[in-house]
């Protein structure tokens, strides 16, 4: 297992904040049971999101990046990056908001469900989503959108998803292995 650091230079890796970062990393990757729910986390994602059109995803294995104007370094575990998430229409913003809150919240919602001990990720998925929610107000205008309502009627809806589906929650558990290998994990 790797953590792409390739972005880095020598002297940026030979810091005490990056080894410490780094060695952090290599420690929840390590964790038992952890890769597992990483990838079922991510593979949440991607089918939630092809309920809304996608087809086209990247996988991004684990890599510290540094933020060039603080010079920060930054951790990716493991993600997909939806390539051809669908666009959001004037008439239908509301539909389109609560699925992309869904495929939002997915990720989350079944690393809890499979065992997970802390928010299952949810952080960096939140910060995605409040950001989403800010572009459709900024670029409709005139419209209000209560994030936090929003999140825990998602979170609700993915739960009952999971629990009368139960073929949705094989389907996620067979994409995430699929996906282990192209996280590099």
């Amino acid at each position: 297992m790797m953590i792409d650091t390739s972005g880095l230079s020598e002297e940026q890796k030979a810091t005490a904040e990056f080894k410490s970062m780094y060695a952090g990393m290599m420690r929840q990757l390590n964790a038992p049971g952890f890769i597992l729910l990483l990838c079922a986390h991510e593979a949440a994602h991607v089918v939630y999101y092809r309920m809304m059109g996608t087809t086209q995803f990247e996988p991004l294995p684990p890599r510290i990046t540094c933020d060039a104007k603080t010079g920060k370094f930054i951790p990716f575990l493991a993600g997909v990056e939806i390539i051809d998430k669908a666009a959001c229409q004037p008439e239908s913003w509301q539909d389109w908001l609560k699925m992309d809150a869904r495929a939002s919240v997915a990720g989350s919602v079944v690393a809890r469900k499979l065992g997970a001990t802390d928010a299952g990720g949810e952080e960096g998925d939140r910060l995605a989503f409040n950001n989403d929610c800010a572009q459709l107000v900024a670029h409709f205008g005139g419209i209000s959108i209560n994030t936090d309502c929003l999140w825990a009627w998602a979170q609700q809806s993915v739960e009952k998803d999971l629990e009368e589906f139960s073929d949705r929650m094989e389907l996620i558990q067979t994409l995430g292995l699929e996906l282990r290998p192209k996280f590099g994990l």
